[in-house]
């Protein structure tokens, strides 16, 4: 493990805004995790619980706080130390440029081969765009999307339910147009919207439901299954979503995904509701050995 995860996103919050969203343990506890608390007097900065990879109790120790500017802290993951660094720029019209950095990040060999757990580091690429997603959200005043479960009491299989403030017809053509799907998702999708077509989006798989603007669900031959349900009412939509599949032991396997899957949510949200505003967080990966 030996590549360094980078986050860039802009918010449209001051950079004492975003400051205060990441040193308050109040706010922290709404965007980012179930506990925290934070006493940066005392060079304490933790967080933990379900929401939170390996949440089971505190792994972080603060090691640089610049007030308005930076917040770098130690998190022990697999019982292994990483380094996280989140950087502050005022990017114009009260905005913020927000770097962020973690170093030990899997190889892209070992994310698509994980050995050992996948809710420690072999989860921060799915955690954290979610996270510094809903950092976006709470700081820009809006409503924010819900946190993966971690805890290995959680279930097999990925369910979550929110709303988007754009009626079902447009939201579901974003479901199956593989250039809005890229935006949203970040990924290349194919799809060929009708029984028995091709749907690869996270699974790549056959649709067997296909209801324009209600549901859409698609399987592989492994028994993953993906579903979509859409539900509209005063113009917005609400949207289930279910993938299952996942076998007893699979939990972490679970966990990690449904944050991929959520930190995607947000983005489709944010596509729908902030129009020409829109502006996608952006991960690069290094390559290997980098």
């Amino acid at each position: 493990m030996s590549d360094v995860l980078t986050i860039q996103a802009r918010l449209a919050a001051p950079p004492e805004a975003v400051y205060r969203a990441l040193t308050d343990a109040a706010a922290m506890r709404e965007w980012l995790a179930e506990f925290a608390e934070v006493d940066l007097a005392e060079q304490r900065y933790a967080f933990w619980g379900r929401h939170t990879p390996q949440g089971e109790r505190e792994n972080q120790r603060l090691l640089e706080v610049e007030q308005d500017r930076a917040v770098a802290f130690e998190w022990t993951l697999d019982d292994t130390s990483t380094k996280v660094e989140l950087r502050l720029v005022p990017d114009g019209a009260g905005r913020t440029a927000l770097m962020f950095k973690q170093d030990g990040h899997p190889t892209m060999a070992e994310l698509m081969a994980p050995p050992g757990r996948r809710d420690g580091v072999h989860s921060m690429h799915t955690f954290w765009p979610l996270a510094i997603a809903n950092l976006a959200e709470y700081v820009e005043g809006r409503p924010l999307t819900p946190k993966a479960d971690f805890s290995p009491k959680r279930s097999n299989e990925v369910r979550v339910s929110f709303d988007v403030d754009a009626p079902p017809d447009k939201v579901f053509q974003s479901l199956i147009d593989p250039e809005a799907i890229e935006r949203w998702f970040g990924w290349k999708a194919e799809v060929e919207p009708r029984i028995g077509g091709t749907m690869a989006v996270g699974v790549d798989g056959k649709i067997f439901e296909f209801e324009p603007n209600r549901k859409l669900s698609y399987r592989d031959d492994e028994g993953a299954v993906v579903r979509w349900e859409l539900e509209g009412s005063g113009g917005k939509t609400h949207l289930t979503f279910v993938q299952s599949g996942y076998t007893a032991d699979e939990w972490d396997d679970a966990a990690q995904h449904e944050a991929g899957w959520l930190a995607s949510f947000a983005q489709l949200k944010r596509l729908h509701e902030l129009g020409a505003d829109w502006t996608p967080l952006t991960t690069e990966f290094p390559e290997d050995g980098e």
